[in-house]
């Protein structure tokens, strides 16, 4: 039996595992994936600006660093366990879990959970045209590309916004020849990336969306574009296909757990606290008034949820932050 059952090893979820160690709290972090959710899993070769105290840091070795601190104060990881179930029992919650790789079955009781499920269970938005199921990661990815497969290529970012423009950045910097493709009329990620890309004079197409595939022996050699405004489809010829335009959510688990969700996300106060009495959430996959969706917001909201995990089991009578480092 832990105190805390936290589902989903991200920067939120780590940095609540953090604060419950801190407040000696038993804890047990269960991921799906691998430790350190989606600075591994979509952008491991991604430089991030927006830590504090790091101008510029790989996204893989920042993740590295919050899963040695975790491990550090002896936080329980089980990387790899799809939940699949969560149900109230009298005495907190019962949460099953299912090994990814093996499909070997697991429970483990808690008297708190918190979700920080970052996108939730997501798949990436596909271009869905004819052929592209066919490609391989040589020719196709929905994550930022392998440096050493752009050198030299010719690259088609399609997607305008941060993971498309940083795409772009990185692609261009390992030597590829790159054009960025937008269905919008302008870009809509942050002034900083724009303007990287406009230093970097990387061609783009706006208004303008992908039709068609050119594929010769299973590998892609070109796409077909159409402009609007332009009464013929243009050819870029491309080798190496980038699509970041996004993720599409799945959250019938989490709606099946009881917990109230409004869109995409799971609705919650600003304790943390979901619509289910002990269960609390934190970054990407939650909303509420004024949320800002940053790196360092959901390593903040961990920090909230845990607080508000330690308030519900062990009920002190007064909390101090003294009781962080005793």
């Amino acid at each position: 039996m832990h105190e805390v059952l936290i589902i989903g090893g991200g920067p939120a979820g780590l940095t609540a595992a953090m604060y419950c160690r801190m407040r000696k709290m038993s804890v047990r972090v269960v991921d799906a994936g691998r430790p350190g959710g989606q600075l591994v899993s979509l952008y491991g070769d991604k430089p991030v600006h927006d830590w504090p105290g790091y101008h510029h840091i790989i996204a893989g070795e920042l993740a590295g660093q919050l899963v040695e601190h975790a491990r550090q104060l002896e936080v329980e990881i089980a990387p790899n366990r799809n939940v699949t179930a969560l149900v109230r029992v009298e005495d907190g919650f019962d949460v099953a879990s299912r090994d990814v790789v093996t499909g070997d079955e697991g429970r483990d009781r808690s008297a708190s959970v918190i979700v920080a499920i970052g996108g939730g269970a997501f798949e990436p938005r596909r271009l869905k045209v004819a052929g592209e199921e066919a490609l391989d990661e040589d020719s196709l990815t929905y994550r930022m590309p392998d440096r050493s497969r752009a050198a030299g290529r010719d690259v088609v970012v399609v997607g305008g916004g941060d993971s498309g423009l940083e795409s772009a950045q990185s692609a261009r910097q390992a030597g590829a020849r790159v054009t960025i493709v937008q269905v919008l009329e302008r870009f809509t990620g942050m002034e900083s990336n724009i303007d990287l890309v406009n230093d970097l004079g990387i061609p783009r197409r706006f208004n303008t969306r992908i039709k068609g595939l050119e594929i010769e022996n299973g590998r892609l050699r070109a796409l077909i574009a159409q402009t609007k405004g332009e009464s013929e489809p243009a050819r870029l010829p491309c080798d190496y296909l980038v699509v970041n335009i996004g993720a599409a959510v799945n959250l019938d688990a989490v709606k099946q757990w009881g917990i109230e969700v409004e869109g995409n996300q799971i609705k919650v106060d600003g304790h943390m606290r979901t619509s289910v009495e002990g269960v609390f959430a934190c970054g990407d996959i939650v909303t509420y008034d004024g949320k800002y969706k940053l790196l360092l917001t959901a390593s903040s909201e961990g920090c909230v949820a845990a607080n508000s995990a330690y308030l519900h089991v062990r009920k002190p009578a007064r909390v101090t932050m003294g009781d962080l480092y005793t």
